[in-house]
């Protein structure tokens, strides 16, 4: 068993981080009289492989967080394995665990990782720390050998605390799929409706006259991929089984708004794809608007608007206008976030990434929210609790 597991971003910067887990393993070996090489661990650091078996030996993932951390799939892997972890042991013990350790390696400009962690932040009294990072203080460590130590220690504080051992999540793996050979498939994982607002290319407005990013349907949208019909739908599916979300991929049309409008669970997941000309046509902009008023903790908007659309480009003014009148809510609602005119399908995969564990970071909270039952009053014990979160 390891104390702890090192998830990073890996073939960037592994000098320092070999260095900063080196001492990490130094100080909870000496908090816990155990040998330190036996009380860490972290995949390697060339490979994007991730080993569920090292992290599920782990009982607390200490996460340096950085701006492309999100954006590496083996720290989605190890991050979303954890979660599932937590998830779990909530669902069958209705107590929270303190596994998730964040660290900042480098500091984030936008302050969005803030917003994507749940989990109490590394208390340190070093301001260096708090305004460069990790990092920083390991390149200068003959400058702040102090503020160093001091955060060694405040992780190994929060690793060596965490004695309970959480559940292990069997058959997950990268691609989300978390059924053994011969077990019957469990429970999925947190549902996510992605609704396609984008007109086919014989419902298009008339002010619209480029049209090789649509097909026969909304689904056949493709703004990044002109010509590759489906190019959206297959990015935004993968990179929500990345994250063991299951996906759903429906149209914006009547069926689909009384589906999502009818559903009463809060942590039923819906994030709208919205191609800005759909607000052209005025069938569609009430259905929009019921999208609009869903609950704001389970719904969110992309807009991707591409680069090299020209035609988009000289209408944007038109564009924004007519978002900002018929999606008035989400258009301000987390705007701190990277949500609209997303030029090409890397700015709009990062942030469908964030956006992703956000929404599962809400619905992990709202879950948390939720009383655990009463004991029984003769005080038998009963059997662990199976919760939605179950596998």
């Amino acid at each position: 068993m390891s104390h702890f597991y090192l998830s990073h971003v890996r073939t960037v910067d592994e000098e320092w981080v070999a260095a900063f887990f080196h001492d990490l393993c130094a100080v909870v070996g000496r908090r816990t009289g155990r040998p330190p090489d036996t009380v860490g661990a972290r995949g390697e650091p060339r490979s994007a492989d991730v080993s569920t078996d090292l992290l599920g030996r782990s009982t607390v993932l200490v996460v340096l967080h950085s701006p492309p951390y999100f954006a590496q799939s083996s720290c989605l892997a190890e991050w979303s394995y954890f979660q599932r972890r937590l998830n779990l042991h909530w669902s069958r013990t209705g107590r929270r665990a303190d596994a998730v350790v964040p660290v900042m390696w480098e500091p984030d400009p936008t302050g969005e990782l803030d917003e994507l962690v749940p989990h109490p932040p590394l208390r340190v009294a070093s301001e260096a720390y708090r305004q460069d990072g990790l990092l920083h203080l390991l390149r200068l460590r003959a400058r702040y050998r102090a503020a160093y130590e001091e955060v060694l220690e405040a992780i190994a504080d929060r690793v060596v605390a965490a004695t309970e051992r959480l559940p292990e999540v069997h058959g997950f793996d990268m691609s989300g799929n978390r059924s053994p050979v011969g077990v019957p498939a469990p429970a999925s994982g947190q549902t996510i409706s992605f609704v396609v607002a984008a007109p086919a290319r014989d419902e298009l407005p008339e002010e619209r006259h480029s049209r090789q990013s649509y097909g026969k349907t909304p689904l056949n949208w493709s703004p990044y991929a002109p010509g590759e019909e489906g190019a959206l739908v297959s990015l935004v599916v993968d990179t929500a089984t990345t994250l063991d979300f299951t996906a759903t991929v429906l149209p914006l049309d009547e069926e689909t708004v009384d589906r999502i409008s009818r559903e009463q669970d809060p942590e039923q997941l819906v994030v709208l794809l919205v191609d800005a000309w759909v607000a052209l046509r005025g069938d569609k902009r009430s259905l929009l608007s019921a999208v609009d008023e869903r609950s704001p903790e389970a719904t969110t908007a992309l807009e991707p608007r591409a680069r090299d659309d020209t035609e988009s480009a000289e209408l944007t003014v038109t564009l924004d206008e007519l978002l900002d009148r018929t999606l008035p809510l989400l258009r301000a609602r987390h705007s701190e976030y990277e949500r609209w005119g997303l030029p090409d399908a890397e700015s709009f995969t990062s942030s469908l990434r964030k956006v992703l564990i956000r929404l599962q970071n809400e619905a992990l909270r709202s879950v948390q929210a939720v009383r655990s039952p009463a004991p029984p009053a003769e005080g038998l014990h009963t059997f662990p609790l199976l919760g939605r979160y179950s596998s």
